[in-house]
This record gives C-alpha cells, structure tokens and sequence, in this order.
C-alpha cells in the first residue's frame, strides 16, 4: 500500500477500507477488526494498531506496542516508524511523568524524565513525536480538557527546549501542535462570555506568527498550512498564514469530530458528529483547494481530536 491512506470500516462490517485523501485509490485490507475494538492508523494509514498488536498493510503482524490499549496519551511519528507515550513514573497521583518512544517491534526507551505531575483529573498527552525535526511536544490538561503545561522536547536526547505553564485564569484554554512539533495553536478563552483567541506560534520560542478569533484550533494540515478549527455547530479548515486568514472549507451540520492530516500536504479528513461514541456520523475527504468528498454514512474512523 503505496502513498497516505485513510482506514475506515463501514457500519457492521469488521473489514478495515482504505481510501486515499484524493480518493484515487480504495480497497480492502486482509484480516478482519471487530467493531468494538480499539484502533489507531498510523498517518500513511498503515501500519494501524488494534488493540496492542501492530499490522502492516497486508494484515501481518509486526510487533506490539509496549504500552496499555491506546488512547490519546500513544502519538503516532509523523513517518509512522514508531510511537511516543507520556506514562507516569508510578501508578499514583502525584507521581512525575515519563516520555517514551518505541520502534515498531521494539521495547520503548526513555526519552525524558522528571517532568510533571500525573493526576487521576487530567490527561497527559504527546501531541508530537517527530524523527526528522527531533521534536516531541508534551502537553497536560486539567479535568482532561483544559491546557495547563506544556513541554517541548530534543527528541534524541530528551533535552527540553522550552516549557509553558498555562496557569489557571482563563476560563478555557486548548493547545495543539503541528504534526512535526514546530508550531503550536493557543487558544484561550478569559471569561465564559468571552471570544476565544488564537496564538499561533513556534513550538521552540513561542514567537507569535498569526492568530485567529472566535474559533478553537485543533490541529495543522501536513504541511503546516492549513489550520483545522472547530466552532458553535461545526468545523472548517483555515489558511491561517494569510492576510484574511482565509477559510477553504467549513461544515456547519453539528458538532467536530477529529480530523487526519495526510503527511506533508494540505489535504485532509475531517469528522462532523459522533454516534454512541463510537461510529462517526460524516467523514469529508478535503483536498488542497478545499473540495470536500463525503465518505459513506456511518463510517468508522480513527481521527484525533
């Protein structure tokens, strides 16, 4: 399977499908993933993860991963060669965090160290871990929600670069990162009546390079260029380095739902609303010019949000 692919599975069927972000090329993968599992795709689609067991595209297992059932805390490389967790020390409150990489088949190692402070209340989540710009981005949020630290670290030597605390003033605060770990999208909100503002900056000295009003960033497109927001009753997809910070697309039909980026390109897969938590109620394919291509209702796939 050449090229970045979606994964996706239609409602009842344990298949696994893949698309292309231009919906060029589409097919069935071999082997079967029930619908009540747990999976991730890596971002060329394969190799994914069910469960613990990693795959390639052609149903072969390659290894396991070295951490419990994935969840937001287990962050894909951008070439997909290996994965990054934040775990804490111990399995207590209080404990200091631990980040950690993992070559597909292989037993993780410790990045970094001593950092943090793991709570039963909030999330620890690596938002990048990228090889080719020796990046990893660290980021806590409290009640699981709301930013509060951040860590941007050497990802070769686990040296910290630069570190961000939030603090506790606003009424609402959202961070992401670009896939490559050189650019963040603050979003902070004051007072609840307030209009959310977004800081667009670099990664590694916070310099501030846009911004955007009334929106809350979730994530880049591959290259960097485009910005994926949600808003009151939808998401759209912006391109932030402009004068206008012009929109290319946008959906206004219910509530966003996760996005994939396809690697160093504008174009991307975009979620509207869940069902049961589980099956995505519409999934857009949107190209680098903003031409959304709807995939089949009911489809179930794994994008980060």
């Amino acid at each position: 399977m050449a090229g970045a692919f979606v994964l996706f599975q239609l409602p009842a069927d344990p298949r696994l499908r893949a698309i292309s972000y231009g919906a060029e090329v589409s097919g069935v993968l071999p082997g079967q993933v029930p619908q009540s599992a747990v999976w991730s795709q890596s971002p060329y689609g394969a190799p994914y993860l069910v469960g613990s067991t990693i795959y390639s595209a052609d149903g072969g297992v390659l290894g396991t991963a070295p951490w419990p059932t994935p969840d937001r805390s287990i962050t894909w490389s951008d070439d997909g060669r290996s994965m990054c967790a934040v775990v804490p020390e111990r399995p207590a409150t209080g404990a200091t965090l631990r980040l950690e990489r993992a070559l597909i088949g292989q037993a993780a190692k410790v990045v970094a160290s001593g950092f943090g402070t793991y709570g039963d209340n909030s999330s620890q989540v690596v938002l990048a871990c990228d090889e080719t710009t020796d990046r990893a981005v660290v980021a806590v949020f409290g009640q699981g929600l709301y930013a509060a630290r951040l860590w941007v670290f050497r990802l070769s030597t686990g040296g910290l670069i630069r570190g961000v605390d939030y603090g506790s003033g606003a009424f609402g605060r959202w961070v992401a990162a670009s896939s490559d770990g050189t650019l963040l999208a603050e979003t902070e909100q004051l007072t609840a009546g307030a209009v959310r503002k977004v800081t667009i900056r670099r990664a590694d000295d916070g310099a501030i390079l846009g911004s955007l009003d009334d929106v809350i960033a979730q994530g880049f497109s591959g290259d960097n260029s485009l910005l994926v927001v949600s808003m009151a009753g939808g998401a759209a997809v912006i391109d932030w380095n402009t004068a206008s910070a012009r929109r290319v697309w946008s959906s206004t039909g219910g509530t966003y739902g996760g996005f994939l980026a396809e690697p160093a390109s504008r174009r991307l897969a975009v979620g509207i609303g869940f069902l049961g938590g589980s099956n995505q109620r519409d999934v857009y394919l949107i190209d680098a010019a903003g031409k959304p291509l709807l995939l089949p209702a009911m489809v179930r796939v794994s994008l980060r949000y």
